[in-house]
């Protein structure tokens, strides 16, 4: 049990000796001055230890508090049977003061134990001194007990709850966890142990949030913290922090060994199925890892660094778990300040477009343009998309640099037709965050009016994978954006895990073979010459457009050609390129008619 105001409690203590100072005014025995000043260095003893070395917080835990209590029991037996008391003025009501210090700070259980004790006080106080038990003086009493136990104890056992536990999954929280950490360390440090602190992270938790739901979610939390929960030592302590975010405390631990296994365990009971909503959802975990002492002694150094360990092990892929190094924290700073940074480029629209230019098989003619994003930053110059897109995914910052890349690229748009340019279409990527905002038909929608842009010359270019972590949502989301007059593309295809069943229902109008199998097709036998040859046939059988990806030779150029694909991209006739050497680009291929020799 966590305290509430351990200051309280000590002052509080200071009532019993005023009291009896009173009745020693009154009655002038002796022993009642000796019990005056037992009781006086008693609550000075615990507002020293409140006030001064201000740990009184550590004997009010679960495990200590007993301490007091037996202290206080005693006392108040003492106080009950060494004075000479007159039959009909035992002073019983003196347990009264104690019970509701232990009701505030404690709750109903440690305030109860108190009250049996001290009403059995009272009958060695009748044994000793005369007196019935049952009198009206003890009635009384037992009644005030009651009520400090139903009003004061149930409502500090209330507040606790509310304080120091998760109201979703009656986990402890962030606070208890702090405390109990604070306390295993100042153990581990007495007596020589070693503990870890697991940060654990819900991997695209947010996408079960945006696609069913926010209850879905919570239930979804629930089932998750209950299988952690079987998997631990049994030692160990589960707590949320909040979100999709978990922290085990294991104490008392002999080895590292000891936090993977269990971070092993835990990634071994996310992996089957959780049933939401009449679906099957997966979700996967990454998990940092620190140990005390090695990594930090004292909490908070403990706790960043876990935190730290846990971005590492979503770096690597998500779904496993690493172990801190000042490497890896040196990794975390560096991610932090890109992650500023970014904001900071959103803020100062230090991101420009580059396109690069798709051509037509049959006709050698400029069909499309893909729009590829560029960060142009004041000091470190121009950051290539690998460097930050996916700390962007991570962040969600992703979703405002697709709508900026999405305005920036309808608007150019807009500019060449004006400008009397051909109307090709102009493509642009959609992430797979983006694509799962359910107001994403909205906004594009939004751009297509301050653009005033043409909706049949914007292809959306979404990957494979990415339709395919929620194909029933992807299929209406595609819809929508088909009957709004755009051009649907899959991206990168034949790199995820589609099936025929689920493509065929996808309202798209292309394929786009990603660049790995365009590589190897330089030898027609190979495997990747293959591949290309049966994804060219099976999208023409779904009368889908075909479009190659990353064509650098001549070889491979006349080899798409010959297998009939649609569209052809790449270095070999053009890299990204800005808006106005796009232009110049566009006068020469076509002025020399240079595209069109191949």
């Amino acid at each position: 049990m966590n305290h509430r105001s351990d200051k309280m409690f000590a002052i509080g203590h200071l009532v019993i000796p005023i009291v009896l100072f009173t009745l020693f005014q009154r009655d002038h025995q002796k022993i009642q001055l000796l019990l005056v000043f037992l009781s006086f260095f008693w609550s000075l003893y615990l507002i020293w230890h409140a006030f001064i070395v201000k740990n009184l917080y550590l004997y009010l835990k679960k495990n200590t508090y007993w301490f007091l209590m037996l202290v206080d029991v005693i006392l108040n037996n003492l106080t009950y049977v060494l004075p000479e008391w007159e039959i009909n003025a035992h002073p019983t009501w003196l347990l009264l003061f104690l019970v509701p210090l232990y009701a505030l700070e404690l709750g109903i259980f440690p305030s109860f134990c108190l009250s049996m004790f001290g009403l059995g006080n009272i009958y060695i106080l009748t044994l000793v001194q005369g007196g019935n038990f049952f009198s009206m003086d003890t009635m009384l009493v037992a009644f005030g007990i009651l009520m400090s136990l139903l009003f004061i104890g149930r409502n500090s056992d209330r507040l606790q709850k509310m304080a120091y536990y998760d109201a979703l999954t009656q986990l402890p929280n962030r606070l208890m966890m702090k405390d109990q950490l604070t306390a295993s360390l100042r153990d581990a440090s007495k007596n020589g142990f070693r503990l870890s602190i697991l940060f654990l992270d819900l991997d695209q938790f947010k996408y079960v949030n945006d696609t069913m739901g926010h209850a879905a979610g919570d239930v979804l939390l629930q089932t998750v913290a209950l299988r952690i929960k079987k998997v631990l030592p049994k030692n160990a302590m589960l707590a949320r922090m909040g979100g999709d975010e978990f922290t085990i405390l294991i104490p008392k631990m002999d080895t590292s060994d000891v936090a993977a296994r269990t971070s092993e365990a835990i990634i071994e009971t996310l992996k089957s199925s959780f049933p939401l909503n009449h679906n099957e959802v997966y979700i996967t975990a990454s998990i940092g890892i620190s140990v005390y002492p090695e990594d930090g002694r004292d909490a908070d150094t403990l706790m960043k660094n876990a935190d730290t360990a846990m971005y590492r092990a979503k770096d690597e892929g998500r779904n496993n778990y690493q172990f801190y190094t000042p490497s890896v924290n040196q990794e975390g700073i560096e991610r932090l300040k890109m992650e500023t940074m970014l904001r900071h480029a959103i803020e100062r629209d230090e991101f420009v477009i580059y396109y690069q230019p798709r051509i037509n098989t049959k006709t050698r003619e400029l069909v499309c343009v893909e729009a590829l994003v560029r960060w142009v930053h004041p000091e470190l110059g121009m950051i290539h998309p690998k460097d930050f897109i996916s700390l962007a995914e991570d962040t969600g910052l992703i979703v405002e640099i697709g709508e900026l890349v999405l305005r920036k690229a309808c608007m150019q748009r807009k500019k060449w037709t004006d400008l009397g340019l051909p109307l090709f279409r102009i493509s642009v990527n959609l992430s797979p965050r983006q694509f799962r905002q359910l107001d994403l038909p909205e906004v594009i929608t939004k751009v297509f009016k301050e653009t005033k842009m043409d909706p049949s010359l914007l292809e959306l270019e979404i990957t494979e994978s990415a339709a395919m972590q929620d194909v029933n949502l992807s299929i209406l989301m595609l819809r929508v954006l088909k009957d709004m007059g755009m051009t649907i593309a899959i991206d990168d295809f034949g790199t995820g895990y589609s099936s025929l069943s689920y493509l065929k229902k996808f309202p798209i109008d292309v394929i786009k073979i990603d660049q790995s199998f365009i590589r190897g097709i330089q030898n027609r036998d190979s495997d990747d010459a293959a591949i290309v040859r049966a994804i060219i046939v099976l999208a023409h059988t779904l009368k889908l457009d075909v479009t190659a990806e990353g064509v650098e030779t001549w070889d491979q150029a006349y080899f798409l050609e010959e297998q009939n694909c649609d569209e052809i991209q790449g270095f070999l006739f053009g890299k990204p390129m800005t808006p106005k050497t796009l232009q110049d680009w566009f006068k020469l291929e076509h002025t020399d008619a240079a595209v069109g020799g191949y």
